[in-house]
């Protein structure tokens, strides 16, 4: 297993839920990404059952990525993050699906807390990848999970959307100001220090 997934001492219990936007190559729609292919089975007989579980045109083999149906998601995927723009306008969001009551039963409550640590390796990795691809990412903590559970179809606690996030252009905000980040001295006790 490839840095920094071989820092997890478990299977992967985390996949991703996809609302595809403007990918080139890649049509609008929903999409699962499958990321431990032993679960694809599990996963599938979770999620609704009129969903086609195509392999996309060009896709590596080695991508275990899923077209589940196309069509124009960006309104589904802004409205169940609490409608916000950032999940419909940009190149794709996503909800992180995690194998849940199974997980939980098995390994203890303790292990809520490691489902999210996953979740964070994940999301250092999105924001890499995006940042080498020319483009920005960002989390997004605030999603309505029943309509999520809804649009992918789950009726129960085997999976569980647990963060979700976006990769797109960046939009700069008015509302934000950058600042160097020190003055040109800080003064503490003992008198100013030259932070130069």
């Amino acid at each position: 297993m490839p840095t920094p997934w071989d820092a997890i001492p478990w299977a992967p219990a985390i996949h991703f839920g996809l609302f595809v936007h403007r990918v080139e190559g890649i049509d609008p729609g929903l999409y699962a990404l499958v990321r431990d292919p032993a679960k694809l089975e599990k996963l599938k007989a979770s999620m609704h059952s009129h969903f086609a579980w195509e392999t996309p045109p060009g896709c590596p083999g080695s991508l275990p990525l899923h077209l589940l149906e196309r069509g124009n998601a960006r309104q589904l995927a802004t409205q169940v993050s609490c409608r916000q723009d950032i999940a419909g306008e940009g190149a794709f969001s996503l909800g992180m699906l995690a194998e849940y009551e199974a997980q939980l039963v098995e390994r203890g409550p303790a292990f809520y807390r490691r489902l999210f640590w996953e979740a964070g390796a994940i999301g250092q990795v999105l924001y890499l990848e995006a940042e080498a691809a020319g483009v920005r990412a960002t989390g997004i903590g605030c999603f309505f999970d029943d309509p999520v559970h809804q649009v992918f179809g789950f009726r129960d606690l085997a999976f569980q959307s647990l963060y979700h996030f976006t990769v797109g252009g960046p939009v700069d905000d008015p509302r934000l100001t950058t600042l160097p980040p020190y003055g040109a001295q800080v003064k503490g006790r003992k008198g100013a220090m030259d932070l130069r």
